[in-house]
């Protein structure tokens, strides 16, 4: 009995696997579109001129390099994810049929996160190759990749009370090119840590990604409470 069991349940989640994938698809074709194909052209762009003009030949250069190509694609493709659906009087709709608005925040996410995340990745595996394997590809693919995360949150954030696209990615790059000029710099806060002592090095860091899960979580919680207040939307 517990066999025919175990092999009813695989089943059944061998298809819930397979329609999320498919909702993901389908969402990724209607959110990329041609700006994915503009961003990926100004990854190969920027790649190649690294290459052309040795620019690109440390670990700091290469970090800066992908998490700001990272953290713009973030902003320019999440901008628009909720008030592109507003103005198309889609997003009501969106509202009443989604499981949940978690589901509904993540079906519209996590594919320009996956898109994003690959652009970085290869644009992380080149640099390796440039830098004649300089750089410590780990963090290299996981560091960028998770402030630009935190950027593109932010980004959703604020499209839900300024309800622009074009307005809410406005802010969200001025607001962080002020928290990288008066308060951190990435690379020294999140990625590798200024020369002192090492106990006191590996325990900064520690704490500063900690804090910037943290941010991550808040940021996407804060979305989805947002989204759950239908009078907002409604108007």
């Amino acid at each position: 009995m517990d066999q025919p069991s175990n092999r009813g349940l695989l089943a059944r989640a061998m298809r819930q696997m397979a329609d999320t994938a498919a909702l993901l698809w389908i969402e990724a074709r209607l959110t990329l579109g041609w700006p994915a194909i503009l961003l990926v052209g100004a990854a190969a762009l920027v790649f190649t001129s690294s290459a052309l003009q040795q620019s690109v030949s440390t670990e700091v250069q290469a970090f800066q390099t992908v998490v700001i190509l990272e953290t713009l694609f973030f902003v320019i493709l999440s901008m628009g994810l909720l008030p592109r659906e507003k103005e198309a009087n889609t997003l009501e709709v969106l509202l009443a049929c989604a499981r949940s608005r978690h589901s509904l925040l993540l079906m519209k996410f996590v594919p320009l996160a996956l898109f994003v995340w690959v652009v970085g990745a290869a644009l992380a595996v080149g640099f390796q190759w440039l830098t004649g394997g300089a750089l410590a590809l780990g963090k290299m693919l996981v560091i960028p990749f998770a402030v630009a995360s935190a950027a593109g949150l932010l980004t959703v954030v604020l499209s839900t009370y300024i309800r622009n696209q074009y307005a809410a990615g406005a802010v969200a790059v001025l607001l962080l090119l002020l928290i990288a000029a008066v308060w951190m710099e990435p690379f020294t806060t999140f990625y590798h840590a200024r020369l002192d002592p090492v106990r006191r090095q590996q325990a900064s860091l520690r704490f500063n990604r900690v804090v910037l899960a943290t941010l991550i979580v808040v940021l996407y919680d804060h979305s989805v409470r947002r989204l759950k207040r239908i009078e907002l939307w409604m108007k």
